[in-house]
């Protein structure tokens, strides 16, 4: 076996328009606030790290004026996000059903009914429902799934 560095997605880094409305979304999500800065050299007024309930994956928000290293051109207030600075978020739900229905209740929009999907070959079947959130932040929920090259969690 080799020595991979890699373990796994740590975060998502996201800038948004309104970062308080960010915040306040997300928690709604069950992601909680743990760290929070700033720092001036990048003009980053407020940058907030966020964990998810199973403590395994993080978000990151900075407000819109960060200059952060990016993909794609940021917006500015009143712009449209720009296409392809990012496809989607993912986040793994229990309960498809119920998650989709808290993420329309702390404000994101459905932009797909939840479906099921038989994906590749093999065949891996996967349900899933697609959201704009904040910032046109595309969101998609999706059941709990394994692939066939999964490993076990460390």
């Amino acid at each position: 076996m080799t020595n991979q560095p890699f373990v796994g997605l740590h975060h998502v880094a996201l800038r948004a328009p309104d970062l308080e409305q960010a915040i306040t979304f997300f928690q709604a999500l069950g992601y909680q606030k743990v760290h929070h800065w700033h720092l001036p050299d990048y003009k980053i007024d407020t940058a907030v790290m966020m964990q998810s309930a199973d403590a395994r994956s993080w978000i990151e928000l900075f407000d819109l004026n960060a200059a952060i290293p990016m993909q794609g051109v940021g917006a500015k207030h009143g712009e449209q996000v720009v296409t392809g600075a990012l496809a989607h978020l993912c986040l793994t739900v229990s309960d498809l059903n119920a998650a989709s229905d808290r993420i329309i209740a702390a404000g994101a929009t459905r932009m797909t009914d939840a479906e099921a999907l038989a994906l590749g070959t093999p065949v891996v079947n996967v349900r899933n429902a697609i959201f704009e959130g904040p910032a046109g932040v595309i969101i998609e929920l999706l059941a709990p799934v394994s692939f066939p090259l999964d490993r076990a969690p460390a």
